[in-house]
């Protein structure tokens, strides 16, 4: 909903509290209160919303309603928590636990421990958590109550994901999606069979993934929901790329990618890109990466996104060198280099000073490249980055070898060596005990 939207359904509902206290009913005024409350808290206003909810308990306590009593105080709990004042949410949600245990209160005693289980799942009680809110999930099935286990069996499938327990998480995804299913929620039966695939993505399980996915996809074709789409979409090009299938994957690239545009969904759309050169650069492919990685300059660009820029001009660098497109290469590059010295990431820029020196080296601006290249090294040693340090060493060494300067070109090949023993480099090493040979046998020469 827009802020103009809250804003209207708010002032309908303030005038219903007002409506209410005329009629001096105290469960209509607390009905009343609570709405506007759950108003507020969907705004993200939680003191606002935290006024309702006090207010409401406040009559509930007065009228003996200890039903709605209970509710409040769970909602008090709920707004203090996202206040981040866990002590007092957790007394707040007891009392309602206990008010509901005395009522037998099913759906109030649900609610409760949900909420308690994500106060201990917030503060890092991972164990706790999971003990209430699998309490929660038993008294909701016993209940028959749908909608809570739905929801329960989602959270404790999100946390056996993020614990890394997959056969946990699918059970739990399994039960909320029969849950969606009977309850005919397309969307969330949607949002579950993707929860199922990313923990078979995340486990190499890629046929299933896959095939959970394009159940996905049926589904928000179903119900003609475009960002639905799109995640199935952008889920089933991961998935192609996760198991090596390229022409799949760019099938299912190119579709993501049309539709994100279309919807003007450029986080997205960018993240996709990110994916995809990532991937055709891995698979050698770098001529179809062009434009890919123009078109995610042009968006990182736009929205003024400095580190999507970097990515993008690095790996433009990369792809016209390996394309033997150097002017493209060391335009894009030095556009790179630019882009880290403005954001202040010297990791960055000693990796595209080297860079950037070998492309001036290949192009044979030896001066250039030297230059370039002792920068790169100075920023390599502190960054303690040693196999840039041992690239720019021996980068330097071909280069003062070109310039006839000999003596220099050993030392440099010589702690060339040092470096790549230090690292474990053994080709670089041998390359660097090649160059040495050669320039012992020009010193002999001479």
């Amino acid at each position: 909903m827009s802020n103009s939207g809250h804003e209207k359904q708010i002032e309908r509902l303030e005038t219903a509290v007002a409506v209410a206290r005329t009629n001096e009913n105290p469960t209509e005024i607390i009905n009343a209160l609570t709405q506007l409350g759950q108003a507020h808290l969907a705004a993200s206003n939680v003191p606002k919303a935290l006024t309702q909810f006090e207010a409401g308990l406040e009559l509930a306590q007065t009228a003996g309603d200890k039903l709605l009593e209970g509710r409040m105080w769970g909602y008090r709990g709920i707004c203090l928590m996202r206040l981040g004042n866990s002590h007092f949410a957790q007394i707040a949600l007891y009392k309602s636990h206990n008010l509901a245990k005395e009522l037998d209160n099913k759906p109030l005693l649900i609610d409760a421990l949900t909420q308690l289980g994500t106060l201990q799942l917030d503060s890092g009680q991972s164990t706790k958590a999971i003990s209430k809110l699998e309490q929660a999930m038993g008294i909701a099935l016993a209940d028959d109550d749908r909608p809570r286990t739905m929801h329960l069996a989602g959270k404790l499938g999100n946390i056996f994901f993020d614990i890394d327990a997959p056969e946990k998480a699918i059970e739990y995804y399994a039960l909320a999606l029969q849950a969606a299913e009977d309850l005919d929620q397309p969307i969330a039966a949607y949002s579950y069979k993707l929860s199922m695939g990313h923990v078979y993505l995340a486990n190499e399980g890629f046929d299933v993934a896959r095939e959970l996915f394009e159940e996905a996809l049926n589904l928000a074709e179903t119900v003609d929901n475009n960002p639905a789409r799109l995640g199935a979409l952008s889920c089933l090009m991961r998935t192609h790329i996760a198991a090596d299938n390229a022409s799949l994957a760019a099938l299912y690239a190119d579709s993501a990618l049309r539709l994100a545009r279309s919807m003007g969904d450029s986080g997205t759309e960018i993240a996709n890109l990110n994916l995809l050169t990532a991937y055709l650069i891995q698979q050698g492919n770098f001529k179809k990466t062009v434009p890919y990685l123009k078109r995610a300059l042009e968006l990182a660009t736009a929205n003024e996104d400095w580190e999507w820029q970097l990515t993008m001009q690095d790996r433009l660098g990369f792809v016209h060198y390996q394309l033997g497109q150097l002017d493209e290469g060391k335009a894009a590059y030095q556009a790179a280099l630019d882009t880290a010295l403005q954001l202040q990431d010297p990791a960055a820029a000693a990796r595209l000073y080297g860079r950037l020196g070998a492309v001036l080296a290949e192009q044979n601006q030896i001066s250039d490249a030297i230059a370039i290249a002792e920068q790169a090294l100075k920023l390599g040693r502190e960054q303690e980055n040693w196999p840039l340090v041992g690239e720019q060493q021996i980068l330097l060494a071909f280069a003062l070898a070109e310039h006839n300067e000999i003596s220099g070109a050993r030392e440099y090949c010589q702690q060339a060596i040092a470096t790549f023993e230090q690292t474990g480099e053994s080709d670089q090493l041998a390359k660097a005990h090649a160059l040495l040979a050669e320039l012992e046998q020009l010193a002999t020469a001479r």
